[in-house]
């Protein structure tokens, strides 16, 4: 009797002792049913000359609505099945023209975002599926022009007679492009090479540089290429920074337009990789023009070609003066922001941001004049070769100071020693003052 009491008393604890455990599992799995549905893992906003972008990355798909309500002026995004990542919040400031972001529960499993306006503000919204390392994003823009409008890029004041170069720094925004083993971004390193060639250029004054984007925001593909055409520019230079498989690789490199296929298997694997920068920038897919799929039928692309392949050997006798090259050949591969535009045009990678060595020396400022600077001398000794070009107006060895200027940053543009520069120039080696002319060593 007492061994009986004993088992029956051992059974009720196994059963309790049951009865907790799947208590506790039963509270597991509601739990994670509870959490079930697509969490939002991250937010980042991104402001361009037109538009301001809100995008949300997501774990899944996801069900959503977007719509305007009035006094005040807000836009609301509802996410069905969907809640904040446990530990993340959203940004409580936008900017431009958004005062303030807040997010709350209109209903049990709806999770709402509500941007706080300054004033009424045209808006469109879509989903792009995942690409490379980015994960499903909600992507809403928040337009200051039609939506039809063009990317206005840089406001620069043009003149029909110019000689124009568009300079195109690559990616930007949503879309760091190649990505360095430190976390150097290949947008970061090609505006900042864009922007001393415009300097230069425009300090030059025999011809006129304007770019595509002028800050960290993305320009797609196409309105790079319309915005070149409606310049009615005379050169394209799209300026980027390379990623290869072997950390190894290295230099320069300059790639013109393909119509019969890439020249190498690195040419392919770029025209591939840049091609696709619109759906890591977040592009919806209407804005694509099939134009950019089509191989150029026009009369003007013989020429176009020869020329372009005249302007890349330029580039790379100069490149090749400040640093290694990867190619010594002008490569040919089908990049789409070098279609559709009946000018010369070119691509230049000016370095590996996957190598160490050219990832911490492509962004400083030094190396980056450098850079500048032998872009500059090939676009010079290829206008002196066009006749569209205004000829020289100066001395060929002679440099005027410009605004900023410093003997390390002018012996980095010219590609000349600091010591060459000051044994040319003995009686002005000291103080530099605006608008001084100082002679040119040889290089």
């Amino acid at each position: 009797m007492h061994n009986a009491t004993l088992r029956r008393r051992g059974q009720s604890s196994r059963v309790r002792a049951l009865f907790r455990v799947l208590g506790c599992t039963g509270l597991v799995l509601w739990l994670g049913f509870a959490k079930a549905g697509t969490e939002v893992t991250g937010s980042r906003f991104w402001h361009g000359p037109e538009r301001t972008r809100l995008v949300l990355e997501l774990t899944d798909s996801v069900r959503f609505k977007v719509f305007r309500l009035e006094n005040p002026e807000r836009v609301v995004i509802d996410l069905s099945d969907s809640s904040l990542a446990e530990g993340f919040s959203l940004p409580l400031k936008g900017g431009g023209p958004v005062v303030s972001v807040r997010s709350g529960r209109p209903a049990a499993k709806t999770l709402r975002v509500v941007l706080d306006l300054r004033a009424p503000w045209p808006y469109r919204s879509f989903l792009l599926t995942p690409s490379g390392s980015y994960p499903y994003r909600l992507v809403v823009d928040l337009s200051g022009n039609s939506l039809e409008g063009l990317s206005v890029a840089d406001l620069s004041d043009t003149r029909e007679e110019d000689y124009l170069v568009v300079i195109d720094p690559g990616h930007g925004g949503e879309d760091p492009g190649a990505v360095g083993g430190k976390g150097s971004h290949e947008k970061d390193v090609a505006l900042a090479i864009a922007n001393r060639l415009k300097r230069i250029i425009n300090w030059d004054s025999r011809m006129r540089a304007v770019l595509t984007r002028t800050e960290d925001y993305y320009v797609s593909l196409r309105k790079r290429v319309t915005f070149a055409m409606n310049k009615r520019a005379d050169v394209f230079l799209s300026i980027h920074a390379d990623a290869a498989k072997r950390r190894s690789a290295r230099g320069a490199s300059v790639f013109i337009l393909s119509t019969d296929g890439a020249s190498s298997e690195m040419g392919k694997w770029l025209a591939q990789r840049e091609n696709a920068s619109d759906l890591a920038g977040g592009v919806d897919i209407g804005e694509h023009d099939p134009s950019l799929q089509r191989t150029l039928l026009d009369m003007g692309l013989d020429w176009k070609i020869k020329e372009s392949r005249s302007l890349g050997v330029e580039l790379l006798k100069s490149l090749g003066k400040v640093g290694p090259l990867h190619s010594a050949n002008v490569e040919r591969a089908g990049f789409a922001v070098l279609k559709s535009i009946d000018i010369p045009a070119v691509l230049i990678e000016t370095g590996f941001m996957t190598n160490p060595d050219e990832e911490q020396a492509l962004k400083q400022a030094l190396v980056q004049e450098r850079i500048a600077g032998a872009i500059f001398r090939a676009l010079s000794a290829y206008c002196d070769t066009d006749q569209r070009c205004p000829r020289r107006t100066g001395e060929s060895n002679a440099y005027v100071v410009a605004p900023g200027d410093s003997l390390p940053l002018i012996a980095a543009r010219l590609g000349v020693t600091v010591k060459d520069l000051r044994i040319a120039n003995p009686s002005n080696s000291g103080s530099l003052r605006l608008g001084q002319r100082l002679k040119v060593p040889a290089p």
